[in-house]
């Protein structure tokens, strides 16, 4: 339980100032205007780790150094300092949290950032002891409910000046974007509607309905394999006896039979394999070979090609040249060289062209001779190269055709090779049928533990269900919502407030406090005066916390109120001391104030509230209650300090 045993400033040159507070009862700060009543809730507000400084700019930010807030959880003094931002900074990211101490520390020397504010929200979760949360039961709601903690317990114990006698907004910071989401969010598991395992709950529920539908699924699947039992077998044993698992001539007898059958050829067995993961490697070497012999024999034919033309032409030129040989051995009657070349020598006529003289006739007679003899003489060899390039030739025909041979043979052995292959691999394949087949038809008719595991599956479900049921939760909301609304009804009675003689409740969907007339139901900001409002604003939360202590919930026992007699009293005015009897305004204040005290009273300790206001009652409880009095100079930022800043 969770109360605010002090707060405290220091100035720039480390003095402090402190205003302590008793637990479980009423405490109020009276005081002048202008004399930082208002601060206290800021300062708190500030210190629970808010994003933002609302401490008002002027004596207070310009003269002191760091704030902090002194808790008390069950006896443990909880310490939280932050550094004031001045007067240029909306926050300061400088914060202090120490636990187990018993008194302020006298200066801030001590304080240091150890803690960052989202981590020291963090932390007062932990203390506050709020359990892992979400509520989201909502219907047709899309987006994730907000998890409740102590950024959203805060909204429950503050009640600013503009706040407490606003009409339209009830909770603390309801204006602000995403808060009053957030507080709708929240509000069942504060209320105690939500247990508070429920959220360990929801979690074991998805899990438990994701393992169930898995077990149903495997459950439909071999309930399938069983119905489908002997259809299937007959098919893998059709199947068994292809691949040559099962013999051609078995006939199976009956279904015992066939399963035996099926389980034998399921059986590993040995296995003569030859390995073809290199079987073309050979077959390259034989297609290289191959390609270099035609390649060889392709040469020789050119050349034997060549040769067979040269012998050829050989022969054309003997046959020639023997032809011219036989013209010019005709002319043997030209004897002497100084035969006349200008006439002919037959008929002697004059010859255009001059005949050649006798020596050079002779001269290429003889020529042609030699060729003659030349070509007679290489005729033999030419033809017996000839012969050998043959031979040649038909030892590559016949070596191309041997290896032509072996590439048909080892493409005939590789396809042997790869049918034995395929049927090695059809065997496995239908060999892993068939086990998977047994294995499951065996689960599904002969083990009966997947229909006891999901008889606990269904089981754990349906209880989970039952303890998440939504209709439950709204029933438990209804109840909370109705104990706070009948309590509402005996504060507004007790403050005499208007429409306190119908039924109240608070409205979840619009936080606010409705009236049920006769004439249907009347919100808050249609109930009237300020006085309305201010009282109806206190009685909703006391009726929260009543619930919140009788329940034990994990948020702070604590109400800060700032300005709750405005309604009657301007907060600019200052009225000092009222008997509480003399006029309308001054007996609904002092019935105020004295329920507040009897609030505390009847919880016994449970309850610590914190009001700041500008009215002094004669009352001996109010002046009990009063932890200081700020008047004739006395604020909360001493005057010396703000000499050292001026």
């Amino acid at each position: 339980m969770l109360q605010l045993s002090a707060i405290a400033i220091y100035s720039h040159s480390g003095e402090r100032r402190d205003v302590h507070f008793e637990l479980g009862q009423l405490n109020i700060v009276t005081g002048a205007s202008k004399s930082g009543k208002s601060a206290l809730l800021e300062i708190v507000d500030y210190c629970w780790g808010r994003s933002e400084c609302t401490v008002p700019h002027g004596e207070i930010r310009k003269a002191v150094s760091w704030f902090a807030v002194l808790w008390d959880n069950e006896g443990e003094g909880i310490l939280v300092a932050r550094r004031n931002p001045g007067m240029s900074r909306s926050a300061s990211d400088e914060l202090y949290l120490e636990r187990n101490i018993d008194e302020l520390p006298s200066d801030p020397s001590a304080f240091h950032k150890n803690i960052t504010a989202e981590g020291l929200r963090i932390e007062l979760s932990r203390i506050l002891k709020i359990s892992e949360n979400v509520y989201s039961a909502e219907a047709g709601l899309l987006r994730p409910g907000t998890p409740a903690s102590a950024s959203q317990a805060i909204f429950f114990s503050l009640q600013a000046q503009d706040e407490i006698a606003n009409r339209r907004l009830l909770f603390h910071r309801q204006g602000e974007e995403g808060i009053p989401r957030a507080i709708k969010d929240t509000l069942p598991y504060f209320l105690g509607a939500m247990e508070e395992d429920y959220y360990l709950k929801q979690r074991r529920y998805d899990a438990a309905k994701i393992k169930l539908r898995r077990l149903e699924r495997e459950f439909a699947e071999l309930k399938a394999l069983s119905t489908e039992a002997t259809t299937s077998a007959e098919r893998l044993f059709r199947d068994a006896k292809r691949a040559n698992l099962i013999p051609p001539d078995v006939v199976s007898q009956d279904t015992a039979h066939l399963r035996q059958l099926l389980t034998d050829a399921a059986a590993p067995r040995p296995r003569d394999y030859v390995d073809t993961s290199d079987s073309t490697a050979d077959l390259a070497d034989l297609d290289q070979k191959r390609r270099d012999l035609r390649a060889r024999l392709q040469d020789v034919r050119e050349e034997i090609n060549n040769y067979s033309r040269l012998e050829r032409e050989a022969d054309d030129f003997l046959i020639e040249a023997n032809e011219q040989s036989a013209r010019l051995a005709s002319i043997g009657l030209l004897r002497s060289s100084d035969a006349d070349t200008q006439h002919c020598p037959l008929c002697a006529s004059n010859l255009a062209v001059e005949v050649p003289k006798v020596e050079a006739i002779k001269a290429s007679l003889q020529t042609l001779g030699d060729q003659l003899s030349s070509a007679r003489r290489d005729a033999p060899r030419l033809q017996a190269h000839i012969l050998h390039l043959e031979g040649s030739r038909a030892a590559l025909d016949t070596e191309l055709k041997a290896v032509q041979q072996d590439i048909t043979d080892r493409i005939a052995s590789n396809e042997r090779l790869r049918i034995d292959q395929d049927l090695f691999t059809e065997q496995a394949h239908i060999a892993g049928r068939i086990s998977y087949y047994l294995e499951n038809t065996r689960t599904a008719t002969d083990d009966a533990g997947i229909k006891l595991e999901l008889a606990r599956a269904r089981a754990e479900v349906a209880e989970l269900e039952q303890a998440l049921d939504p209709e439950t939760m709204t029933e438990n909301i209804s109840t909370a919502l109705s104990l706070v609304g009948r309590d509402i009804t005996d504060y507004a009675r007790i403050l005499r407030l208007e429409h306190s003689g119908h039924p109240l409740r608070l409205d979840r969907r619009n936080l606010t406090v409705t009236a049920d007339t006769d004439n249907g139901p009347l919100q808050l900001f249609h109930m009237g005066s300020a006085e309305n409002w201010v009282g109806y604003h206190i009685a909703a939360h006391l009726a929260l916390h009543r619930l919140f202590r009788v329940r034990g919930r994990p948020l702070p026992a604590l109400l800060m109120i700032d300005q709750p007699s405005q309604a009657h009293y301007p907060p600019e005015r200052d009225v000092g001391e009222i008997s509480g009897t003399e006029d309308e305004d001054q007996q609904a204040v002092a019935r105020l104030y004295k329920l507040l005290y009897d609030y505390c009273a009847k919880l016994d300790g449970r309850m610590q509230i914190i009001v700041a206001d500008h009215v002094e009652l004669l009352n001996d409880w109010f002046r009990e209650s009063t932890v200081e009095r700020w008047r004739d100079g006395i604020k909360l930022v001493p005057p010396d300090w703000l000499k050292d800043i001026q």
